[in-house]
């Protein structure tokens, strides 16, 4: 294999794999089910597929809702 090609497979497998990062402490979680949970709010811990935001209203905005 010459250089180019494991260049452009590395590329790609690190551009695959970044895709995927979620910060391992957001402000705010966005679980599977929708809901948006702060940090320190009850489910926050709990949550472990999520989608990261920085804000509350950035998850609300993504079409997540508050917890009832």
């Amino acid at each position: 294999m010459s250089k180019l090609s494991i260049n452009i497979i590395i590329l790609l497998f690190l551009t695959i794999s970044c895709d995927n990062y979620q910060a391992p402490d957001p402000n705010v979680k966005k679980s599977s089910t929708g809901i948006c949970h702060k940090k320190h709010s009850q489910y926050y811990k709990q949550t472990k597929k999520y989608n990261s935001f920085d804000t509350i209203r950035d998850c609300l905005d993504s079409g997540g809702r508050l917890p009832n």
